[in-house]
């Protein structure tokens, strides 16, 4: 990239700051959040695409439910609703003879824990932060692909091959059909960025996992009674204390995958036990049933059917094996798709393309490695063979109360962004 181009487009960053976080703002003001089977993204979804057509892009404006191709697809995860959920794509066309680029971000938020100092959807600055629900996943990192556009459009700059922003549904709670939509729906490029949370990491690789419901059904009873009680409650702690040592043995014996060598381990979160009818204090009676929810990571290259023969068969070892559980009926159901992790090679164009827009812009070598969540990046690696790397903001509470991001952050992306249209695409 010749100097004289890299010096503007620093300088249109520097100059159009408020541009960039009141955009984000205008984002985080919309409360887009999936609420399975149903979401709330169509208000913001509007904003994004008026912002679109306010540029000029070609814009398309679709359901994924209108690609007919996805209802027969293998990789669509069933159940959801999509009235009012569009998918929101914007092209800016090249001059034909370049590589693409497709910018792709979510627009839905977790619904997330209640609390915290500040408003969900009342964006927030203090200090260096920018508070406020899907500041950090995603809403700073849609905001900066938007931007990074504007800022080589109000250069004149006329790049050789299309810069595709999209803007989808559905990606949150084990959402990935809003995104294999766009694919369908021939939204595609020679390579991705998606600027999920990865605290400024350019990362070729994230993990994958899986979401689960374990149910165990018992006996009733009151204790003074000659009922033959089973208590579901016994069960559910002694799966507690086995996920828990599964957990430490498994990550004692699993090789560290090389991109996460710096953050090895495998997490088995349990999220939820739920237990009992009584108020507390109300009643002395062994429920019927118990139920416990379980999040369960895996590296790249892990398939569902081994997912599962490890983690379920391990269960069912267990309830076999112990006693209180064996006494139980326990059914195992997903909450959501499994979604594998993926990677691309280290050394890809796209990986170098990137961490050298990156240095240029924060003076400074990137760190390269993967990124520790699930996301819908699989269905550009595994299903559209198109070679995605992840790079987005660093923040915090994501999914919870108080969600945050760094200011900085989200214009130096804005800057990287931008660099690597140029770098990629080619300038005519």
């Amino acid at each position: 990239m010749a100097s004289d181009l890299q010096s503007k487009i620093h300088q249109w960053v520097s100059s159009h700051t408020k541009d960039i976080l009141q955009l984000t703002e205008t984002l985080i003001r919309f409360p887009s959040v999936n609420h399975p089977p149903t979401g709330d993204e169509y208000a913001a979804q509007q904003f994004v695409m008026q912002t679109m057509r306010d540029m000029q892009l070609d814009t398309d404006v679709f359901l994924p439910t209108d690609v007919t191709e996805l209802a027969t697809h293998p990789a669509l995860w069933q159940g959801r609703d999509y009235t009012n959920r569009p998918n929101v794509v914007g092209t800016w066309r090249g001059a034909g003879d370049g590589k693409s680029l497709l910018f792709s971000s979510h627009i839905d938020v977790v619904a997330g824990s209640p609390g915290g100092r500040f408003e969900n959807f009342a964006p927030t600055r203090q200090g260096d932060k920018l508070y406020g629900r899907g500041s950090n996943d995603m809403k700073g990192g849609l905001a900066a692909t938007i931007m990074a556009v504007k800022c080589l459009q109000d250069l004149g700059v006329r790049l050789n091959g299309d810069v595709i922003v999209e803007s989808v549904v559905d990606e949150e709670n084990g959402g990935a059909n809003g995104t294999l939509a766009s694919r369908l729906r021939g939204h595609n490029a020679d390579a991705c960025i998606v600027p999920e949370p990865t605290g400024m990491v350019v990362a070729p690789a994230h993990k994958g996992g899986r979401i689960w419901d374990i149910r165990l059904k018992g006996s009733p009873g009151i204790g003074f009674s000659a009922d033959n009680i089973v208590s579901p409650i016994y069960a559910a702690a002694r799966l507690v204390s086995a996920l828990e040592d599964w957990e430490t043995i498994r990550n004692r014996v699993t090789p560290p995958h090389p991109l996460f060598a710096e953050i090895p381990g495998l997490p088995v979160l349990i999220t939820k036990i739920i237990a009992g009818e009584f108020e507390p204090g109300a009643g002395d009676a062994v429920p019927e049933n118990a139920m416990m929810e379980i999040w369960c990571e895996e590296y790249p290259g892990v398939s569902e059917a081994e997912h599962y023969q490890r983690l379920i068969g391990y269960l069912e070892q267990v309830a076999r094996e112990n006693p209180s559980v064996a006494k139980c009926k326990m059914t195992v159901e997903p909450v959501t798709r499994f979604l594998p992790g993926s990677e691309i090679p280290r050394d890809h164009p796209i990986v170098q393309t990137v961490s050298r827009a990156f240095a240029q812009t924060t003076n400074h070598a990137p760190v390269v490695r993967g990124a520790p969540f699930a996301c819908d990046v699989f269905v550009f690696n595994q299903i559209a063979n198109i070679p995605c790397v992840i790079l987005g903001p660093r923040g915090g509470n994501a999914h919870s109360y108080d969600e945050w991001v760094i200011l900085q952050d989200l214009i130096d992306l804005t800057e990287i962004f931008a660099r690597t249209a140029v770098a990629w695409c080619g300038v005519a």
